[in-house]
């Protein structure tokens, strides 16, 4: 256990007075992009909210409007997840070619999101989709809202385009790469990692607006902190295995992965014992506490989402569990 704590074990420590600067921009860069991540995709889930409620109402060309009314959510999502794939690429700091090459391909992509979004909203103003550049609905600035978010992305995605090699140029990233990518079994690794990371974003963003609006009162005490634990720990999984897993060094992981496997799942099953306990006092807590949070998660009795979100950390703990020990065999 005491490895965990063993500042010889990490990347960090060892930096320069350069490499400490770019890491934690990049580490910078990511948290931010990470928070607006969350909340661009919050407000995409309220949009699929409001159309699965018009289909059980069976206005089914009213939650097709609605939706494609709602590109522009969409769009403001995907130019900000992919913008946090452009700045993580810099923690696989393998060749300088690679590197280019990934820059590329992922302010084409943020660029590419960006001006269809912009588009959209124009052709949207000009057939009369919507009667305003700002309608005050869903957000109370929209569509302007996303037109300037998209503006702002789209002057990124340019800057990092036709700049971004000879600034690299004429200051080189020196960080050392965090490990070796993935080759076998590449896209599948890729795919869950997606996944995963797409979980930790909405258990975030969940987490962040349950603060101020779940029902701490009225009987719910119990249930509220538990649903709130429940999200915070899938978010926190990510962050340990992006700011603090991956910054070990590559043959100290071996040493780190099966202690911080066991104290995951420890956790990790207080606190889905902690929410069914909660759970079974409140049986009614997912339809009075968590449909306030997010309707589209707790619509249905089975509250798919929340189950999916305790069992993730779960699997996850498991999984390294199973690497470590497999790691620890072989050393």
């Amino acid at each position: 256990m005491k490895d965990l704590f063993n500042k010889e074990n990490f990347l960090f420590p060892g930096f320069d007075k350069k490499q400490r600067l770019q890491s934690l921009i990049v580490f910078g860069l990511l948290a931010i992009l990470f928070i607006f991540s969350a909340f661009t995709f919050v407000n995409m889930l309220f949009a699929f909210t409001d159309a699965a409620g018009s289909i059980v109402s069976g206005s089914i060309d009213v939650a097709l409007k609605g939706l494609y009314r709602s590109v522009p959510l969409f769009l403001s999502f995907f130019m900000t997840f992919w913008s946090l794939l452009l700045v993580h690429a810099f923690f696989r700091n393998v060749s300088e070619k690679k590197r280019m090459r990934s820059l590329k391909k992922n302010s084409i992509a943020v660029i590419a999101f960006a001006g269809i979004c912009i588009l959209f909203v124009l052709i949207g103003l000009i057939t009369g989709e919507y009667s305003s550049i700002v309608e005050g609905s869903p957000s109370p600035l929209f569509p302007l809202d996303a037109v300037l978010y998209s503006i702002v992305f789209l002057a990124l995605g340019l800057l990092v385009l036709i700049r971004g090699r000879k600034f690299l140029e004429k200051h080189p990233y020196v960080v050392p790469s965090r490990g070796p990518i993935v080759t076998r079994a590449r896209f599948v690794y890729c795919f869950f990692v997606a996944i995963w990371s797409l979980f930790a974003v909405y258990s975030f963003a969940t987490f962040f607006f349950g603060l101020f609006i779940i029902d701490f009162i009225h009987g719910y005490l119990a249930f509220s902190i538990a649903l709130l634990l429940v999200y915070l720990l899938n978010a926190c999984f990510l962050m340990a295995w992006e700011f603090y897993y991956n910054e070990v060094k590559a043959e100290k992981k071996k040493d780190v992965l099966l202690p911080l496997a066991i104290v995951g799942l420890v956790i990790s099953v207080a606190i889905a014992i902690f929410y069914f306990v909660a759970l079974g006092l409140n049986l009614d807590g997912p339809s009075n506490v968590g449909f306030g949070v997010l309707p589209i998660a707790f619509a249905a009795s089975a509250n798919i989402a929340t189950i999916l979100t305790i069992a993730t950390p779960i699997i996850v703990s498991v999984t390294a569990l199973i690497k470590g020990a497999v790691m620890r065999k072989r050393k």
